[in-house]
């Protein structure tokens, strides 16, 4: 919590009160008191502002990103990743898509960037190394691990064309999808 005081001539500082209504525009106000002040044979009204800091004027300005001081920096997976790497995360990334508009949620949602990444790059084969990635828990491992491991399995071999896979979000204990029992994942 911030505090801001304003003192604003009773008379004829019509600045002194744009100044105020800007800065009540443009913060999130917590609180307002006013009292009048007689200083030097002129009477002001002194106004005491708390508010909220926004979490942009927090952080320090970010120079070079291109952005504003409060965005984050776009990661470029194709610099960061190798090829076979980026051919995962892309695929990866598709299969987010059609769980997400199946499921009717965001996809950030379901998996971040990152987290598509980090599998793209371990290559997870097993339930208890899908984990150990960052961010996915066991609800995740449940209800998406078999339609990860499938994917990462077929593509476990760079050379390997993944099959196309149209899935949708199965409940924890539905079977998983055909594609992937006839390739032996469960």
């Amino acid at each position: 919590m911030q505090i801001q005081v304003f003192s604003i001539p009773m008379e004829g500082d019509e600045d002194a009160v744009a100044q105020l209504n800007l800065f009540l525009r443009t913060h999130k106000v917590l609180c307002i008191e006013k009292a009048p002040v007689l200083a030097q044979g002129r009477q002001y009204w002194s106004v005491c502002v708390e508010y909220l800091q926004r979490r942009a004027e927090l952080e320090p300005a970010r120079h070079g990103s291109g952005g504003s001081a409060g965005e984050k920096p776009k990661t470029d997976y194709r610099q960061l990743l190798s090829a076979a790497e980026f051919a995962r995360f892309s695929k990866l990334r598709q299969l987010r898509k059609q769980l997400a508009d199946s499921e009717a949620v965001p996809v950030y949602a379901l998996f971040t960037n990152a987290q598509l990444a980090e599998l793209a790059r371990r290559v997870p084969k097993s339930r208890a190394a899908l984990a150990e990635v960052e961010g996915i828990g066991d609800a995740k491992v449940q209800r998406y691990g078999s339609v990860l491991l499938g994917i990462l399995g077929t593509m476990a071999d760079p050379e390997l064309t993944p099959p196309s896979l149209v899935v949708s979000a199965e409940p924890a204990t539905a079977a998983p999808p055909a594609e992937l029992a006839a390739a032996g994942v469960s």
